[in-house]
């Protein structure tokens, strides 16, 4: 590993360049940069699934993020406290040279906000809902929506004058959305935003990525780079997945009940890959299980199982994949190719 100099920087390392950003600040103006490398992707969504604190930190910064890209120019120079203009033109959506200069002093700019009334308004309502592991759990919401929340699944609820909101941020929800064209109804994922007005749809939401999938009625999803947005409009049996720092993926036609049969106590694989079965499966078990090896994972499975007895799902891998269980000490469980005899 290069040296570090008594800048405090590796040898070649850019003046300013943050290495190993420690808090939300600092990820946040890395991610921001675009300068991001893959490697920093990586580390960045491994040090939000550390601990749900960082998650929340991170998505405070970007809610004041978003507040103050309405904030007039003038305004928001003097949050920052910058005496010199930037040589360039600015991002016309974020302001990103002076935005980024303000991630130092966000305590100041979310207070002056407030005052502004554009974060100090009271919620009509407001809920933080949680369920644990192997927990699915149905709410109904004071406008006559509906909110289901699968095994795992932490959410937070904000109802304004003009606006439904639901931070998802982590696990799954299936939202029965009543209608309401001038209040809609917004997902918060954080790599994207799925908006409704009155719909039922699917949202999954893993470390890095967001799945939205429509049963009735249509959903706008919005994802993509913040200087480059994407906008696509989904509907009935139509699938999107959105991932960070990327373009969202083609629209996909699925059976969106199959998708959601979690609600019922289900879940249904459809000629899915392996690997993607024991992600999926991880969810519900007590002891997570593995693959061993890559070429493992690309066996196809289809089957309908139980999520309320997630043993019984690994029990019957060996029956629909040429694949053999070796169990481990700690209740974990090792899933091997039949051919294997390691």
């Amino acid at each position: 590993m290069p040296p570090i100099d008594d800048s405090g920087h590796r040898a070649g390392q850019a003046p300013g360049a943050l290495e190993h950003p420690r808090d939300a600040a600092q990820w946040f103006a890395r991610m921001h940069s675009g300068e991001v490398t893959d490697e920093e992707r990586r580390a960045f969504a491994a040090w939000r699934a550390a601990d749900p604190e960082h998650d929340r930190r991170y998505e405070k910064l970007g809610r004041l993020w978003d507040a103050a890209s309405s904030v007039p120019e003038s305004r928001l120079r003097a949050m920052a406290a910058d005496p010199v203009a930037p040589p360039e033109p600015l991002p016309s959506r974020r302001r990103f040279g002076l935005g980024l200069a303000a991630v130092c002093t966000l305590a100041v700019t979310a207070g002056a906000l407030g005052q502004a009334g554009w974060l100090g308004a009271s919620p009509q309502y407001a809920a933080e809902l949680e369920t644990r592991k192997g927990e699915r759990r149905r709410v109904p919401l004071p406008d006559g929506s509906t909110l289901d929340l699968n095994s795992g699944t932490r959410v937070a609820l904000r109802y304004c004058d003009d606006q439904r909101l639901l931070v998802l941020h982590c696990g799954q929800v299936f939202l029965d959305v009543a209608r309401d064209a001038n209040r809609p109804f917004v997902v918060d994922a954080g790599v994207a935003q799925a908006t409704a007005t009155g719909t039922r749809f699917d949202v999954w939401r893993d470390a890095d990525a967001m799945r939205v999938t429509v049963e009735s009625g249509s959903v706008q999803v919005e994802s993509g780079r913040w200087w480059r947005r994407d906008v696509q409009e989904i509907s009935a049996n139509q699938q999107i997945v959105a991932r960070a720092g990327q373009m969202p993926e083609h629209v996909q036609y699925v059976d969106a009940v199959e998708v959601a049969a979690w609600q019922r106590g289900k879940v249904v694989f459809n000629n899915m890959p392996l690997a993607s079965v024991v992600h999926e499966m991880n969810r519900y078990l007590a002891y997570p299980a593995r693959l061993a090896g890559t070429e493992t994972g690309k066996y196809r499975v289809s089957g309908v199982f139980s999520v309320d007895d997630p043993d019984a799902m690994i029990e019957a891998l060996p029956s629909i994949a040429p694949v053999r269980l070796r169990r481990l000490p700690d209740g974990g469980v090792v899933i091997v190719a039949a051919s294997d005899k390691s």
